[in-house]
């Protein structure tokens, strides 16, 4: 015999989204615990700063800076 419950739509969209956060913030922790990752934010931040990057609207966009 299985037993069964019943979770409402909305509570599983919820926990899904929380779990997806927690996902997010466990990953930015990773990165700064890592001194390759410290050093590509920085990189990339200086590069951002510089205005060193292309702005992408669309998927179009994407295959003609990839060339």
């Amino acid at each position: 015999m299985t037993d069964t419950i019943t979770i409402p739509k909305g509570l599983l969209r919820d926990l899904y989204s929380g779990l997806a956060k927690v996902e997010e913030v466990l990953a930015t922790i990773e990165e700064l615990m890592d001194k390759e990752g410290i050093e590509r934010i920085r990189k990339a931040e200086a590069g951002y700063k510089k205005g060193d990057y292309v702005a992408i609207r669309d998927s179009q966009d994407v295959l003609k800076h990839m060339k």
